[in-house]
């Protein structure tokens, strides 16, 4: 890779992920026996009955995938910021 930064035409694009990311985040900490349940119907839909990472308590998936999810949303909000900035 050449060092390609972000451009003014990313920004809208990032700020899309960014509000994406951050409601999934948002979803996942007020709502995470809905996401669970997404999540297995979606396994299952697969393989039944398998062992999938979903499977884990509540109180943990609440924090792991709300923290990844606002935490993407901080990375592309930057990435917006670099790109509106040059």
């Amino acid at each position: 890779m050449q060092g390609a930064f972000p451009g003014r035409s990313d920004a809208p694009a990032a700020l899309i992920m960014a509000l994406l990311l951050f409601s999934f985040g948002v979803f996942a900490v007020l709502r995470p026996e809905k996401l669970r349940a997404a999540m297995d119907n979606l396994a299952n839909s697969w393989k039944q009955e398998a062992w999938h990472p979903y499977r884990m308590p509540i109180s943990v998936l609440r924090f792991v995938v709300g923290v990844a999810g606002i935490g993407g949303a901080a990375l592309f909000l930057y990435i917006a910021y670099v790109g509106f900035s040059r």
